[in-house]
This record gives structure tokens, sequence and C-alpha cells, in this order.
């Protein structure tokens, strides 16, 4: 019965701040109700959130080549636009109440699950077990401390070490894993590499992208928040040789941001119907709109990445494996790749006398420096390939 009581405070919770107004919570709700077709698949992988669902996208498709059918479910609502785009099996993962797992597990009927990072509960952890339906839980990053390896945290203990093998991220997420005696840790590696990598060789540059930069470096500020945007705005006009670009983490903030801009912005999605000259002669682009950034990031030298001034830093790899040269708030917690990358990082209390000095130097910087540092970041990013094989080596070794 214990194990069902994370599932009952969390619907409770929901439906409280629903009727409440939190318009996520009502959303949450409306969404699970959307109808899921009655099929078997070979397998039903789950990612929390947009974040997840990139690390796995690989995964999904490698799947679908070998001819497998594929079942992909999300936790979050941020992620449904995209998720529900590109993949032709989908849905949302029920809430942990135990006649909500039977009804969902008896429609998609799955021979073996995958959950990116930690989004498993123990009631369908649970039923999975019963029903002899095999899981994984890949890319996983551990800190000390995390709750997941607490000793007395023995429903989470549970459902991870119910586990057929957890893949870790890091070599270092793994050997924390085993000293806090768990036995079925293998190392998988970051599956946003591959995403990344896949990106970066089918990528399509965007009409008219070279017009606006004429001939110029392009700074972007990349799911940037209000810090980001406060160090930058203030540099526009002292930067002749630069085009900036803003792409704000929130598009809802859209409005907010331009209201902080000078005049001579232009919309990423009105490009068409400029004329060249105003589109040449504007020096700031505003991307008004959702899912553009790693398609901008093809077009970009440097680039400001969102978040580490704020609940935490955002992607740098779509950025580093284009070779921009990145820098970014301290606040990065559960990123060891922002550690490892060997990217410049800003104080928390950074200015935009700071930044401008950063940047200065970096335009005054060696040809030959600056190579070094793009190439850095491309080596960071085929070193740290492999991790979708990873785990498909690792399923196929269970199955065999």
């Amino acid at each position: 019965m214990i194990q069902r009581l994370p599932g009952i405070i969390f619907h409770l919770s929901i439906y409280l701040s629903s009727i409440l107004g939190n318009p996520k919570a009502r959303q949450r709700i409306n969404n699970r109700n959307i109808q899921i077709q009655n099929e078997k698949f070979d397998f039903w992988i789950h990612a929390s959130s947009l974040g997840e669902y990139w690390m796995v996208e690989k995964l999904i498709r490698d799947l679908e080549k070998r001819k497998k059918k594929v079942f992909v479910s999300i936790f979050s609502p941020s992620a449904w636009d995209i998720v529900s785009k590109k993949e032709k099996h989908y849905g949302y993962v029920p809430i942990d109440r135990l006649s909500r797992v039977n009804t969902f597990l008896d429609i998609i009927n799955p021979k073996f699950a995958v959950f990116a990072k930690y989004d498993l509960w123990p009631v369908m952890s649970e039923n999975l077990v019963k029903r002899n339906i095999p899981y994984v839980i890949t890319f996983a990053h551990f800190k000390r401390n995390h709750h997941v390896l607490w000793k007395w945290n023995f429903i989470e203990n549970k459902v991870f070490k119910k586990a057929i093998g957890i893949g870790h991220q890091t070599q270092e997420s793994l050997l924390l894993f085993g000293e806090s005696g768990f036995s079925n840790g293998f190392f998988s590696g970051d599956g946003r590499f591959d995403y990344v990598n896949l990106q970066q060789i089918n990528w399509k540059p965007i009409e008219r992208l070279d017009d606006f930069k004429d001939g110029k470096k392009l700074l972007i500020a990349g799911s940037s928040w209000e810090k980001e945007e406060s160090l930058i705005i203030p540099l526009i006009d002292d930067f002749p040789q630069i085009k900036f670009a803003f792409a704000p983490h929130n598009i809802e903030r859209l409005d907010e941001l331009i209201k902080s801009l000078p005049n001579h912005f232009i919309l990423i999605s009105k490009l068409d119907s400029y004329t060249k000259e105003k589109i040449s002669k504007a020096k700031i682009l505003v991307v008004d709109t959702i899912g553009q950034l790693q398609q901008l990031y093809g077009h970009s030298d440097i680039a400001i990445i969102g978040g580490g001034f704020h609940h935490g830093l955002h992607n740098i790899l779509e950025a580093l494996v284009f070779q921009n040269i990145v820098t970014f708030g301290p606040k990065t917690h559960n990123h060891w790749e922002a550690i490892k990358c060997g990217a410049d990082i800003l104080n928390l209390n950074a200015d935009s006398e700071e930044l401008k000095k950063w940047i200065s130097e970096l335009l005054d910087s060696d040809e030959n420096i600056v190579k070094q540092k793009k190439k850095s970041a491309q080596d960071f990013i085929k070193n740290n390939l492999g991790a979708t094989d990873r785990v498909i080596k690792f399923i196929d070794e269970y199955f065999n």
C-alpha cells in the first residue's frame, strides 16, 4: 500500500491546483484524457520532459529502423507539441494510480520499457514486474546525496533495483551508484550527444539568415532569461561587427523582451516578408518561434546560454556541436558537461562590463586560439558519442 502513496498524493495535488486555477495543472488533467489506441508495442519509451525526449530520440529512431514498434510517452505538457509532431504512437504517462496504470499497460502491452533518467513511479514499476515486462532506466546521472541513493528511501530504492539495468551518463555516477548498494548499473553515456550530433549532420540553413548576418559575426542568447538579456542588451551598440539574436526560453516572455530592445530588430517568423535591405540593416533578430533554436546555432558564432543565473543551465550541447564559443552563468548543478567542456563561466554577479570584456577578448584573440576553441568544442562532442549504441547493446544482450 505504501508504494501507492506518491501517486495518490500527486493526484490530489494536481486536482487541488486545478480547482485553484493553476493552468498547467488543468492542462495535465485535460491532456491525460486523450485516448491511446489499443495496440501491442515492442518498446515503450518514456521521457518526462522535452530535454529527456531529446536524450532518447535517436534510440527511438534506431529501434524503428529495426522494424520495432515504439510507443513514446511524456509527463510534461511542455513536450507535447514536439513529440506529437515527431512520433507516430505517443501519449501521456498515467498518474501512478493502480487502475490507471493497469489500463495503460493493457492498452500498449509492451515487451520492453525504457525510462529516461529518473521518471519511473513505484506502482508502475511494481506492475511492470508483475507482468514480466523488463525495464531499463538509462541516461541517469547521480551526484552525492541524490534522493534515490538515500538508504531509507526504500520506495525509490526498490524501483531502481528492480530494473534490469541503470545506464549512467558518467563513470563518476556509475561508481557512486555502486557504492550506494546498487549492483545493476552500467555505463551508457549521455544520449544528448548522439542527438545533437544527428542534428548537426542533418542541419539545413535558415533561409535569409546570411542576409541578416551580412558578413558579420552572430551572437545568440539561447534559451535566455531576464539576466542574460540584461547583460547583452546594453552592449548591442558597442560591437558594430556583431549581429545579435535573442531566443527566450519562455516564449510567453516575448513581449517583455521586445519592450526592452532598441527599435532596430526583426522577427524570425517574418523573415520571408522583409526586404533584403531591411534584413541586412537590422541589428537584432528576435526568435518568436518554437523549435528553430537548434537550427539557428548553425549560423551563430558565439552563444550565451540561458538558465545559468536562473533555475539551472539549459542545453549547451546544441551550440557546441556547431562549434559556437559559449559562456553561461554558474548554476550548473547536474550539468557535468558544463564543467568538462572547458567553457568560460560567468560569475553569479556578472554585469555587462564583465561580459563586454569577455566578448572583446574573444574578438581580439589570435585566429589560431579561436580555431582551437572551436576544435575543442567539436572534440568534446565527438568523444562523448555512442550512448545510444551502448543502450541498444545492453538490451540486445538481455534478449540474447
